[in-house]
């Protein structure tokens, strides 16, 4: 992404009544590439746009290769406020491709912790780890695993199992 600041006009028009208006200014985000629209993306996505709105914020967070757009995804997913999008943004994660190893414990306490639907995209995601984190970040995801496992029943505990053996 190369564009380091947001263009008011555009910021506008992604909140416009306007739909067609809404696409233009996403597809504009989407050729400058500018990774300071995300929280405003997440907040549109939060509002419960028009289907054809939402569609176009997921395809476009789905396509972010900015590795430094990591930390907002992350912020997005913790952040209480963005709850009822949490699965499209960690959906999102997985497609666009960028390193989230780092933040596996997060993903792992979502697996044990959140609805089935939030926690099947967080085991995808981890699933399709390309590489796996440092060591301390892998013996802290272990030890997580292994304190849950045996009180997890079904998914959670089919999830946690398919990701100990993946780490181990």
């Amino acid at each position: 992404m190369k564009t380091q600041n947001i263009n008011e006009k555009i910021k506008l028009a992604l909140f416009s009544a306007d739909v067609e208006m809404v696409k233009m200014a996403i597809e504009k985000i989407s050729n400058e590439g500018n990774r300071l629209y995300l929280p405003l993306l997440f907040d549109l996505l939060n509002t419960l746009p028009e289907h054809e709105v939402e569609l176009e914020i997921i395809k476009l967070l789905g396509s972010v290769k900015d590795k430094e757009s990591v930390n907002s995804f992350m912020r997005a997913i913790e952040d209480e406020k963005y709850k009822s999008i949490r699965k499209r943004l960690i959906s999102a994660c997985w497609q666009n491709g960028l390193d989230f190893s780092n933040f596996m414990p997060i993903f792992i306490d979502l697996i044990i912790n959140d609805e089935w639907e939030v926690a099947f995209e967080a085991f995808t995601l981890i699933d399709n780890l390309e590489y796996l984190p440092n060591e301390d970040i892998l013996s802290v995801s272990k030890q997580k695993i292994e304190n849950e496992l045996p009180m997890a029943t079904g998914q959670v505990k089919y999830f946690l199992t398919e990701i100990l053996a993946k780490l181990n």
